[in-house]
């Protein structure tokens, strides 16, 4: 359930509490999706309240020092921030439906899987958001990182990293993995060919038939006119224009 259509800015109000969770997230950032998928895959009822990031209302840093999202507001006035701190707490306070591996070692696993990510993360940051910081080297730290997550899956043998059910690693990555299908649309070095990534689009594919992402996902040419909107200096395009062809 959202609580507002738009990006509350500036002078805002806050919308009023009703007891339930509450995430103040932006549409289209990768990190808030994280959120957003664990809450969804766990079925827990919550809010949210989107942010402009640029025009942040006043009140988002009683929730986030630094107004950053995504932020959870798990009783009134009081929050979370961080997606991974936010995340290893919604699994454990509604242990329901675990999404982390019960295996200490499989845990540690998972969490290495993240963070060898993260190389790859960064490389998709300066291609999609600072062309112009574009080195050789980017569009090689990108496939290596995605090649060795490729590894991961087939040294696993399972539909997903949880194993055939999707858990937390997942849901972790996946907000990324969606993303990286836009930059091609921008940059072909970065195109994730079939040749290359059977394996790892197969695993991509078996993400989106997910409830949890279907309810959530937003195409490739979506993703691309956002951030486009960023890098040609057009003032940041507005979730509302961005997303005219699939509503919130």
């Amino acid at each position: 359930m959202k609580m507002t259509e738009k990006h509350l800015q500036t002078g805002d109000a806050l919308p009023p509490y009703n007891g339930r969770l509450r995430l103040f997230a932006m549409r289209f950032c990768p990190y808030a999706g994280r959120c957003v998928l664990v809450l969804n895959a766990k079925n827990i009822p919550y809010d949210v309240v989107y942010i402009n990031l640029t025009k942040k209302p006043e009140w988002i840093f009683n929730f986030s020092p630094k107004g950053a999202v995504p932020a959870l507001e798990y009783q009134k006035g009081k929050a979370l921030f961080d997606s991974n701190v936010i995340n290893t707490y919604l699994d454990e306070e509604y242990p329901e439906y675990p999404l982390q591996a019960t295996d200490p070692l499989r845990r540690a696993q998972d969490q290495l899987v993240v963070e060898n990510f993260n190389t790859v993360i960064t490389a998709y940051f300066t291609a999609a958001y600072n062309p112009q910081g574009l080195q050789p080297s980017h569009p090689e730290i990108f496939h290596k990182g995605l090649e060795l997550l490729q590894k991961e899956l087939e040294t696993r043998g399972t539909e997903f990293l949880h194993g055939e059910e999707a858990g937390m690693v997942d849901y972790t990555l996946w907000p990324f993995l969606e993303r990286f299908e836009a930059l091609p649309l921008g940059n072909a070095e970065f195109a994730l060919d079939k040749s290359n990534y059977e394996t790892l689009l197969t695993y991509m594919e078996s993400m989106k038939q997910l409830p949890a992402v279907t309810s959530n996902y937003l195409p490739p040419d979506i993703y691309a006119k956002f951030t486009d909107s960023f890098v040609t200096g057009s003032g940041g395009l507005r979730a509302s224009e961005a997303l005219s062809t699939k509503p919130l």
